[in-house]
């Protein structure tokens, strides 16, 4: 996902206010999402073992703060509003640049945001159908196939739809209820990744649960793994710690932003790694591999195994208005990045226009709710996430790789922040890796990924390198056909009157005219 805060839509006259303390609260609430909730059965699947499965965890986590100090960086050097576009366009030029906002656009916020939207869907599905598990053993395939027997194929999309469209009326009525939304959902995703998180790791030190996915071998197979499948399992990892990329966006309001900034990152980061680390620790300690690798709703079956069916569909609820948080958030920035490609005529004008009353971008959250109701529609949690991060992971490497540009092309930049030139260079090696292993494993989402990629460039051609000559051209053809049929008429009306005078004859004129002018 791309975010835009408040920050870059209002502009550099906000006050430096946001200490330490914020900045950590900032990131904590930030990353911790529905990835936690719903990643760990796409990982666990890809990884093919338990210890395979919480290798991948830690590793995504070391490269999600590797990149997000590689952003310190590039923020504290860079202090301006617009984030990556602004480090592409200055590295590589408007076409770089304008390719990343149209795919921010097309393709990043509104698969984010539909990935969320499922996540949601999947669990209030669940919940509403939670009844017919109360008499099934949970921890059997009995339970997990009967999730899919009963529960209509169209209801977590038609839930997902519903909740997008509902998150996008409460943005367009009012801002301030979307951030007031958006604060009191916080709040409840870190609780509830706290209470798995301590709940799991207390049952796997009494070993009172019997089954779990500890049990044998937990490397078993890691060795036989396609590369192609650990790119797979990265990118389910990385999806859950999205939100590392928007960390410089904070440095324009915090007091002390060239100490405070790395510091954010340096303790935020690990805490948000321990705790996925501990939370998926909870869920292979309580439930079985076959039960975790089939679901997309892993907290809820946790509580159920824990708590009962009472306490599965109370985790249940607490995951799903976590969702509907994360998705308000995604909505509320979204739609400002739409408004200001539209400011800047990137993308057409009316998806640059406020409401009168309520000073809303109405248009431009209608547009990312299309955009997004179309993928939740055609893709799965999964082929969606596959989808969303082969585009994000192109613009990351290109990103750090404008970090090692500056400091080729201009080393005499402030930087207050440095990292070690290792990071930005193992970085970019680890991304270029997730950016072309996928198209053997998932091809048919990396080519779509790599097309919407591509389609950016003539769009770039007609809306910045040839707008100019383009529009006079256009104006001139304009001119042409507007003036074309003024002439014609002359020439009819003139023509036969010449000839009518050398055959020594008045010419009548228009016959219509004259039938009008006699009455």
């Amino acid at each position: 996902m791309i975010p835009l805060t408040e920050t870059q839509v209002r502009g550099p006259e906000l006050q430096k206010k946001v200490t330490f303390a914020n900045g950590l609260g900032l990131v904590i609430g930030a990353m911790i999402g529905s990835g936690l909730f719903s990643s760990p059965g796409p990982v666990l699947e890809a990884a093919g073992a338990p210890g395979t499965a919480l290798v991948i965890w830690f590793v995504s986590g070391l490269l999600a703060l590797c990149g997000a100090l590689c952003y310190a960086e590039l923020g504290t050097m860079l202090p301006m509003n617009g984030g990556e576009s602004v480090y592409l366009y200055r590295a590589f030029g408007s076409l770089v640049s304008f390719t990343f906002e149209f795919v921010s656009i097309v393709v990043q916020k509104p698969g984010g945001l539909a990935i969320v939207c499922t996540v949601f869907g999947e669990y209030v599905s669940r919940i509403a159908f939670h009844t017919y598990f109360f008499n099934i053993p949970h921890d059997s395939d009995e339970a997990v196939e009967l999730a899919d027997s009963v529960i209509p194929g169209y209801l977590p999309k038609l839930l997902a739809v519903s909740s997008l469209w509902l998150v996008s009326l409460i943005n367009a009525v009012s801002t301030r209820a979307g951030i007031r939304v958006q604060d009191l959902l916080t709040v409840l995703k870190v609780l509830s990744a706290v209470v798995i998180s301590v709940t799991g790791v207390v049952m796997l030190a009494k070993g009172t649960v019997v089954g779990n996915s500890f049990q044998g071998d937990p490397f078993a197979g890691f060795d036989k793994l396609a590369f192609g499948q650990y790119a797979l399992a990265f990118y389910s990892g990385l999806w859950a710690y999205d939100g590392w990329n928007n960390l410089n966006y904070v440095s324009g309001e915090m007091k002390q932003p060239h100490r405070d900034l790395p510091r954010v990152i340096i303790f935020g980061l690990p805490i948000v790694i321990v705790c996925y680390l501990l939370a998926n620790v909870a869920y292979l300690a309580v439930l079985r591999p076959e039960v975790v690798m089939h679901t997309n709703t892993v907290a809820m079956d946790f509580g159920k195994k824990i708590f009962g069916p009472a306490g599965g569909i109370l985790l249940a609820v607490c995951v799903a208005l976590s969702c509907f948080g994360t998705a308000n958030a995604s909505v509320f920035t979204g739609a400002r990045i739409i408004y200001v490609s539209a400011k800047q005529g990137h993308i057409p004008s009316i998806f640059g226009k406020l409401t009168t009353n309520r000073q809303t971008p109405l248009t431009a959250i209608v547009l990312q709710g299309v955009l997004t109701s179309i993928m939740i529609i055609i893709g799965s949690f999964r082929a969606l996430v596959n989808f969303y991060s082969i585009c994000a992971w192109i613009f990351y490497f290109l990103a750090v790789l404008s970090l090692l540009v500056f400091r080729y092309t201009e080393p005499e930049l402030k930087r207050p922040y440095r990292v070690w030139l290792t990071t930005p260079i193992l970085f970019c090696i680890v991304a270029l890796f997730l950016c072309v292993t996928p198209f053997m494993e998932a091809p048919y989402e990396s080519l779509a990924s790599l097309a919407f990629v591509l389609l950016a460039i003539p769009i770039w051609l007609v809306q910045v390198k040839f707008k100019e000559p383009l529009g006079k051209a256009w104006n001139s053809k304009c001119a042409c056909t507007y003036f074309l049929p003024v002439h014609i008429c002359n020439l009819t009306t003139h023509v036969p009157a010449l000839v009518d005078r050398v055959r020594g004859r008045r010419h009548q004129g228009y016959q219509g005219m004259n039938m009008t002018e006699t009455d």
